[in-house]
């Protein structure tokens, strides 16, 4: 138990580190952040203001009015952000193995997974923050969402397993690159279906694409079915009261299966010195 307490005390005191220096990093190039906070707000922003333009325009989507898009766009939004800060680096796996940069994480008495992702912290995430936050307590506020204690835990339990599933996901496209031996990067890919499947309500599509969407790629548990039970809103697969449970086991469980793809793909590794 106690050398458990040492390793997890020693990994966290690595993680603060790393958000340590990448503020620091931000501070020595104040006009690179700046341009963040401006672009990247804008960008979700002016993305919110085309589903309100739909709206007036053509009435709800697929049932759904103003106030509860703003819901479902905000928390995806949100776990875009956060998933952005951790488990960006996935997108560039490829980069990783070309170069051999895994050489030095192989090195190192820590977890190679836990290396490639929290050593190099990508806090310019927190600028896509801002919309998320802005439009999801919109969405609130339109839709009389009670903050009760329930609730909020609810809210907390979804966004940790909807960061969970995205990452994993990045994480399984990344580690592709251990046998294609390709620079891919994925982050427009992935960028554009997640944009397309979590910003919007999944029951606008096929029930076929709505199947695989759900049980085959786990996308939908993002935010679609935690948030459609948050605001009462019935779907074509029932959550039982238990939607944001299941999506932080969707996302445990995706992380899981994930890490042993990654392993896997490890032992394909060649170093640089080959």
């Amino acid at each position: 138990m106690r050398k458990t307490y040492s390793t997890l005390a020693h990994y966290l005191s690595v993680t603060i580190y790393s958000i340590k220096m990448a503020l620091l990093t931000i501070v020595e190039y104040p006009s690179n952040i700046l341009g963040w906070l401006l672009s990247n707000p804008i960008q979700f922003l002016l993305g919110f203001a085309a589903i309100r333009f739909a709206v007036e325009q053509f009435g709800e989507i697929n049932g759904w009015n103003y106030g509860q898009l703003a819901f479902l766009y905000g928390i995806s939004v949100i776990s875009h952000a956060l998933s952005m800060i951790f488990f960006v680096q996935g997108w560039f796996m490829g980069f990783y193995v070309i170069e051999g940069e895994f050489d030095r994480f192989l090195t190192r008495p820590m977890s190679v997974l836990y290396q490639f992702f929290f050593t190099n912290i990508n806090v310019f995430g927190l600028t896509d923050l801002i919309p998320g936050i802005l439009v999801f307590l919109y969405g609130c506020v339109k839709t009389d969402f009670p903050f009760t204690a329930s609730n909020v835990v609810g809210i907390l339990v979804m966004l940790a397993g909807a960061v969970l599933i995205r990452g994993g996901i990045y994480l399984l496209l990344g580690s592709t690159s251990f046998w294609t031996k390709s620079a891919n990067d994925f982050g427009q890919f992935t960028q554009e279906i997640f944009d397309k499947t979590t910003m919007y309500p999944l029951s606008m599509y096929p029930e076929s694409l709505q199947l695989i969407l759900t049980f085959l790629i786990p996308i939908g548990w993002v935010s679609f079915y935690p948030a459609s039970e948050l605001m009462g809103i019935e779907n074509t697969f029932s959550t039982g009261g238990m939607g944001v449970w299941i999506t932080l086991g969707v996302g445990i469980a995706t992380m899981m299966i994930v890490g042993l793809v990654f392993r896997a793909g490890l032992k394909q590794y060649e170093s640089a010195g080959n």
